[in-house]
């Protein structure tokens, strides 16, 4: 993979401050505090600190290079600055914001770090980036640290310890506050970013480079502003693919809560309430085990503890173990009369630890227990430091989650570390204990919706959307914009929404309300709630963002009604979700008294508000993409042999990892430039779960034998720097030489540049003398990597004629 675009914003080998007119400045002084600090790291990570303008009066600061301007710094230099250097605006500067640019530009600078506000419109300073190719992190950003390198280029009063969790806020203040208190709690952080007024780098554009960050294990965010709301879903999907995200945000970001909560359930991510969840997040997110099938069970040294967190578990619908009769002797016996036995477990004060500590193990043996909540009280009777000891063990010993709330100050806060620091989750409060809990709960349901990857199925059951799509512009064409239930039936039936003047009655014991709504940020949703109309407060509605498969649609009425199990309701909303996929132009949609027959037929009272919406991409309206069924085609190789190419779905991991195993040596160590013989289950993860908004994988599947078998794939994935992209393909040993590369790639091309992106760019090693020669036929330029010379990097510009030229040579052979 090349560097990424942000590398030098997270990674500088050189910082410049641009000190800015005023010596005095506090907010110069708060920075140059904390970035030139002591550190046991900064000597080895930077090459130089240099202060460009004027010079604070601090001595510890007079070992640092200084210059009076740019102008000067340019004077200076018989050659540019190393390419990976970052520069901090953090004091009031004399010249525009367009001069600063340039001048870094010409220096040799492309990372623009700004404290400051600055005056421009976030336009021009837009176009100034491009102009002078710079990326900027800000305005108003209260900085950037990774403990690890010795970088604390921020504002906030306590520099944060190195650790595995990242956090990515858009308000400075609340950083510095959750920071400061992680450092009490002896939590750790790979990277914190405060983005400030997102101009440039936006927050999806951080998350991306955090997920591919091997020092990041798991990601808190706190966000006011997300941008394009699809490429925001998109990267947060892409991120809590492989590492846990916890967000909380301001004000719902604009949209209906309900809407929000759908849109981050389908990316894998747990939205918290209150800013006290990302403290409840934190503690479980860089240690704790996944939730094994069962409940929790409480164990306390006190009634009270014990009660709040059970009674907060209420409050969050989460099952508490009710113990068998075989699982109630058990822990009995193990009790011996000191205390009492029950979905909150109460020891007296006065027992030793083993006792918590059997307690535990019988319970957590037993396949009705999931998970041991351990809640006590610090007392003269407990022996802390074999608490302890005993805790780590029980935890190494078994596979199922264990965590701990230890409430109180002095000691305890140190012993709270040390439990921590040996990977069990580790509260202060019964409240936020069972707040962690739930946020496992949470993200694991939401992992599970996130690998769903559902289509229009517009595709799949050959419907007529252009004949749709005539009959609501004819309507607009008559000026009628609000539609009934004759105008709507046609346009129900080519979705396979069979409307019935039936009987009042249904399969369900009441009628349902459906309606199709659109959210300011997350565009068109889908609402369902039981009693046939919306407006009835009596029933409460379940929200959804299509598109929607069977798995989707069961988790949308559960929520609606749950325990209830309905087909014809299922295949309801899947034709429902299609609809909303292929036709932007319906703006609002009702289905009201709506019930359902045994044939699948419904009776209903339906309207809608359509405009028109000419210009709008192919599912350009959804926050969610569908799956992309209109890239598959089929292929010709030979006389005998023909191919399926499709976009990859999760359930491909099986056939990815025997093409991988079936390569030859010289084809693996070429596509993946190691010396790799399978694909790990992440690496597997990755390749076959993917985003179709922000990257693309296109697999030749050919049948044999009633099997499906693997023999070519290409891909290319998203630099978010909103032009390029990096691809890579790769056929199977007996399959080269038919064209299968060239149209795998050809293809690829043409997808791209659907999605707006202009340049491909692949690394070749120099030794694959014939994937050189392929590219060149493409038209790629080759020019070695100056970072590795044992490689090139080949580049493509997805012009106009180039994805005309795929386009006719792929009409030849489809």
């Amino acid at each position: 993979m090349t560097q990424h675009v942000l590398h030098t914003l997270f990674h500088p080998r050189s910082v410049v401050v641009l000190t800015g007119n005023d010596p005095n400045d506090p907010l110069m002084l708060a920075l140059l505090s904390n970035l030139c600090g002591p550190s046991t790291y900064t000597l080895k990570v930077f090459k130089s600190i240099m202060l460009v303008g004027c010079r604070p009066h601090e001595d510890h600061l007079s070992q640092y290079s200084h210059t009076d301007s740019l102008e000067s710094l340019l004077i200076q230099q018989t050659l540019p600055m190393p390419s990976d250097t970052l520069a901090v605006l953090c004091g009031r500067q004399d010249k525009s914001i367009e001069t600063i640019i340039k001048q870094c530009h010409e220096a040799g600078i492309s990372t623009l770090l700004v404290l400051t506000w600055i005056p421009d419109s976030p336009e021009h300073l837009q176009a100034l980036l491009r102009q002078y190719n710079m990326r900027l992190l800000g305005p108003n950003s209260f900085g950037i640290c990774s403990p690890s390198k010795g970088l604390n280029a921020w504002l906030g009063l306590t520099n944060p310890i190195a650790g595995r969790l990242a956090l990515l806020s858009q308000s400075g203040t609340i950083a510095s506050a959750i920071v400061d208190w992680a450092a009490w709690q002896g939590i750790g952080f790979s990277h914190v970013v405060a983005t400030g007024t997102p101009i440039d780098v936006m927050p999806h554009q951080v998350m991306d480079y955090l997920s591919n960050d091997f020092q990041t294990q798991s990601i808190l965010m706190y966000v006011q502003n997300i941008g394009n709301p699809t490429r925001f879903l998109s990267s947060l999907r892409s991120t809590s693919r492989s590492k846990p995200v916890a967000i909380v945000t301001e004000h719902s970001l604009g949209a209906d809560d309900r809407v929000l909560d759908a849109a981050l359930s389908r990316t894998g991510a747990v939205r918290g309430r209150r800013l006290n969840d990302l403290v409840a997040a934190a503690s479980v997110m860089t240690n704790a085990r996944r939730i094994q099938e069962g409940a929790l069970m409480i164990i306390g040294n006190g009634a009270g503890p014990g009660e709040l967190a059970a009674q907060k578990a209420n409050e969050l619908n989460i099952n508490l173990l009710a113990p068998s009769q075989k699982l109630q002797a058990q822990l009995e016996s193990v009790m011996d009369s000191r205390g009492s036995v029950g979905s909150v477990t109460t020891v007296w004060a006065s027992c030793p630890t083993d006792l918590f500590i059997n307690l535990a193990t019988t319970a957590l043996t037993d396949n009705q227990c999931g998970a041991v909540l351990l809640m006590l009280s610090p007392t003269a009777l407990i022996d802390l430091q074999s608490l302890q000891e005993q805790v780590v063990q029980l935890h190494k010993k078994q596979r199922k989650l264990v965590m701990v709330c230890l409430m109180g100050g002095g000691g305890i806060v140190d012993l709270r570390t040390r439990i921590n620091e040996a990977g069990i989750p580790t509260f202060r409060t019964p409240e936020t204990a069972i707040e962690g809990y739930q946020f496992l709960e949470l993200f694991q349901r939401n992992q599970q919706l996130a690998k769903q990857s559902p289509d229009s199925h517009a595709f799949r059951f050959q419907i007529d959307v252009n004949q749709a799509r005539k009959q609501l512009q004819g309507k607009l064409d008559q000026g009628i914009s609000e539609l009934n239930h004759l105008d709507l039936e046609p346009i129900f039936s080519l979705f396979h929404i069979m409307v019935e003047t039936g009987p009042q009655s249904g399969l369900l014991n009441s009628p349902i309300s459906l309606r199709v709504f659109q959210d300011t940020t997350f565009g068109p949703a889908i609402a369902l709630s039981f009693g046939g109309s919306h407006q009835s407060s009596k029933y409460v509605e379940a929200v959804g963002l299509p598109p929607l498969n069977t798995i989707l649609a069961k988790d949308l009425i559960n929520r609606a009604l749950p325990n209830t199990e309905c087909f014809e309701l299922e295949a309801l909303l899947r034709n429902l979700s299609s609809m909303v996929c292929e036709l932007p132009e319906i703006l609002e949609l009702h289905l009201m008294d709506v019930y359902i027959h045994k044939d699948g037929s419904i009776s209903t009272k339906s309207s809608a508000s359509i405009s028109s919406r000419p210009n709008l991409r192919r599912y350009e309206h959804l926050a969610i993409q569908p799956y992309p069924r209109q890239w598959i085609s089929k292929i010709k190789l030979n006389e005998i042999l023909t191919t399926t190419v499709r976009p990859v779905l999760p359930r491909d991991a099986w056939m990815m990892a025997e093409f991988v195993k079936n390569l030859s040596h010289e084809s693996r160590y070429f596509r993946f430039i190691a010396n790799i013989s399978e694909l790990t289950p992440k690496m597997l993860a990755n390749m076959t779960h993917i985003d179709y908004d922000r990257e693309m994988a296109l697999l030749a599947v050919i049948e044999q034998n009633n099997d499906s078998e693997l023999i070519g794939a290409a891909r290319y994935i998203d630099n978010f720097d909103d032009k390029s992209c990096e691809f890579a393909v790769v056929i199977g040993d007996d399959f080269q030489g038919l064209g299968l590369a060239s149209y795998l790639m050809r293809k690829l091309f043409i997808i791209a540049n659907d999605k707006g992106l202009r340049i491909m760019k692949g690394i070749v090693l120099l030794e694959n003398v014939h994937m050189i020669e392929f590219c060149k036929r493409l038209g790629f330029n080759i020019q070695r990597d100056p970072d590795d010379y044992s490689q090139v990097i080949a580049t493509v510009k997805l012009t106009d004629e180039l994805i005309e030229n795929s386009t006719n040579k792929l009409k030849k052979l489809d």
